[in-house]
Order: structure tokens, then C-alpha cells, then sequence
């Protein structure tokens, strides 16, 4: 009944103001998912972030993802698939690559949300002192049990630290999210003063060229290059360096960000292209190129 197309997703939810600036001011961005559900999207007019119209409430959306994310979104029913672990190795070679260089021998690093953990596997390897946490548990217990790593199963408002830690890792978590600020407050607070926080997302600017095909019930928040800036800035974060691929990923520290409103002009500029009706033309011109590829 979920990916039944052309209905409504059984999640009542509301409209709120925006999670990451707090505006009110909305444009409609789509009326559809990738799976031709009715699910309305619409961009914050004072920062660019695309948004569910009706965001699901704290329990919807923890009942979503503990009976149904895993099934609906990545089409598995249990733990990861050795293509899954393959691929986490491959990018998390590639983050990690990218963080140590700001890195001190045996720093202390937390994943948050850590999937099957890849990432704490490798780090370890490396010689960090790695860990992390998952509220999925299916992926949580495999990384924890069968592949006996410091993995928790539980969520990051239920996750605490020991001891300051030197790094904070987030890949492809925050767009899951209600709250984004909340979240990175939270991870301050693990933090030691000197920390790190590197974060990434899909780039929202590079991924609606498949128009609507982008969109889904798994992805209640879009972020693109300057308003997760933005999300650092209104945390009290500094941009250290800046990793712009089809995705988008910053790595922050405690300092001195740019000015909020230069920032979100910023954000607002880049993604004024994006209208209702160009997602809505863009998804049928990309599917008419992909079928013409067959």
C-alpha cells in the first residue's frame, strides 16, 4: 500500500516554519515523489531549503523509519548486501582521504547515523579511535554483532559521548532529519573545542535535474552548497574546506562563519532557478532522455 502511485503517503503532518532559518515565506516546488505519490515540496523563500509542505511529526516519522525506510527506499528487508558494504567501503576511502589531513593520530570520531558502518571500520583500520551510532536496527546489529564494532543502536538525541571527541561525521543523514539545528548543537556538545564537524548531503542544486524524480517520503529536508552553510553559520560554525562533487559536503569548526544574511543570499540565488514548473518539466524531459537511451 506504500508505493501504491497516485495516493497520499498514511503520514498526516503540518506545516512549520523553516527548520533552518525559521521563515514562513514558501514556493511551491512539486506536487509529486519519485514513486508519482502525492507528496508536496516547497523551497523556503529566505534560504532555498526545499522542505515536505507538511513535514511528518517526531513519531511519524521514527515509525517510518523503523518499519518501512529500509524496504521503501533502498529495497532490502534485512541487513546489507556485499554490493552495499562495497560501495560504503569506496566512498568512505574517499571521506576519509579527505579528513585526515585535519586529523591528528588516534583522534577520536564519532559516525553519526553510521548505517553498517563502513566508515568507523575504516577509520579504526586507519588507527583512529572510531565509533558511531544507527538507529536502523538491522544495520546497527550487523555492524555491531557480526562485524564487532562500536556501533549503538539508537538515535542521535538518545547518543552521548564519555569524552570529548575530535570529529563528527555525518554522510547522507541530515536530509533524513526534522530538526537540522537541534542536531548540530547536539554534536557540539560532543565535541572537543577544537573539533571538527564534516557533513555531507545530496546537493539538491545538481540532483532536480531529474526534477521530482529527486524528491521522496525518505528525504523530508534538501540542502544545497550555501544553506548548509547556512547550517553551520547559525550554529557558530566556520567553513574549513568545502567538497563540491554531485554532492555537497563541509567540512566546519567553532569560529567566525560569513554574515547569515550574505549566506542566504547566497542560497536564495542559487536555487531561484528551481520553480514548480521547472521541476515538473525537468522530471519528463530527464525520464524522455532515459528512455530514449534504452
Amino acid at each position: 500500500m506504500l508505493n501504491l502511485p497516485f495516493t497520499k503517503y498514511p503520514i498526516t503532518g503540518a506545516q512549520v516554519a523553516c527548520p533552518l532559518c525559521n521563515s514562513e515565506d514558501t514556493v511551491p516546488l512539486a506536487s509529486w515523489d519519485r514513486r508519482f505519490k502525492r507528496l508536496a515540496h516547497v523551497k523556503c523563500g529566505d534560504c532555498g531549503l526545499i522542505r515536505h509542505d507538511y513535514m511528518p511529526s517526531e513519531d511519524e516519522l521514527s515509525e517510518y523509519y523503523r518499519t518501512t525506510y529500509r524496504s521503501d527506499y533502498q529495497r532490502v528487508q534485512d541487513g546489507p548486501s556485499e554490493r552495499h558494504i562495497a560501495k560504503r567501503h569506496r566512498e568512505a576511502a574517499l571521506r576519509l582521504k579527505r579528513l585526515t589531513p585535519h586529523l591528528k593520530d588516534g583522534a577520536r570520531l564519532v559516525d553519526f547515523g553510521c548505517g553498517s558502518a563502513e566508515l568507523v571500520e575504516d577509520a579504526i583500520g586507519m588507527g583512529y579511535d572510531a565509533r558511531g551510532f544507527e538507529p536502523g536496527s538491522d544495520y546497527a546489529t550487523y555492524a555491531r554483532d557480526k562485524k564487532g564494532l562500536p556501533v549503538e543502536n539508537c538515535g542521535w538525541q538518545d547518543y552521548s559521548v564519555d569524552a570529548p571527541v575530535d570529529v563528527v561525521t555525518t554522510f547522507h543523514v541530515f536530509e533524513h532529519l526534522l530538526d537540522p539545528v537541534l542536531a548540530v548543537e547536539r554534536i557540539l556538545g560532543w565535541l572537543a573545542d577544537d573539533g571538527l564537524f564534516f557533513i555531507e548531503v545530496p546537493d539538491m542544486s545538481n540532483a532536480l535535474h531529474k526534477g521530482f524524480g529527486c524528491l521522496h517520503m525518505a528525504h523530508t529536508l534538501g540542502f544545497s552548497r550555501y544553506n548548509l552553510e547556512l547550517l553551520g553559520a547559525v550554529c557558530g560554525l566556520e567553513v574549513v574546506e568545502v567538497f563540491q562533487d554531485y554532492d555537497i559536503g563541509i567540512i566546519f569548526r567553532r569560529g567566525t562563519p560569513r554574515p547569515i544574511e550574505e549566506i542566504k543570499a547566497d542560497a536564495v540565488r542559487q536555487m531561484a532557478p528551481w520553480t514548480k514548473d521547472v521541476v515538473h518539466k525537468t522530471f519528463w524531459s530527464y525520464t524522455a532522455g532515459k528512455l530514449k537511451r534504452r
